[in-house]
């Protein structure tokens, strides 16, 4: 039997699983430690996990064991080019229309 779980990002940005019990198991920070959980709470079963975030759905097959990675390590978020504050750094189109200097 393959069970069918929901995981699902809410406004607030925390994220809920379902179908793992009548009453969705909730407000786990992350993407991650909420795919932690299930994985935990059914021994790894074999499941169809359907992820829903920001309107977005992504449906993945999981056999026997969760094989899959779903998710990568969380990155520490770096500021883009242009945002040091410093105009020299930045990399802002020339009059001409090409990109000016990095250096």
């Amino acid at each position: 039997m393959t069970l069918h779980l929901q995981i699902v990002r809410d406004n607030c940005g925390s994220w809920s699983v379902y179908g793992l019990s009548p009453q969705p198991a909730g407000q786990f920070p992350s993407l991650s430690a909420t795919i932690d959980y299930a994985r935990r709470q059914c021994s790894a079963a074999p499941a169809t996990i359907e992820v829903t975030a920001d309107g977005c759905c992504a449906i993945v097959h999981q056999q026997e064991g969760w094989p899959r990675r779903l998710v990568g390590p969380e990155a520490k978020r770096s500021k883009r080019i242009g945002e040091s504050g410093n105009p020299e750094r930045s990399a802002r189109p020339s009059r001409s229309g090409t990109m000016g200097s990095l250096a």
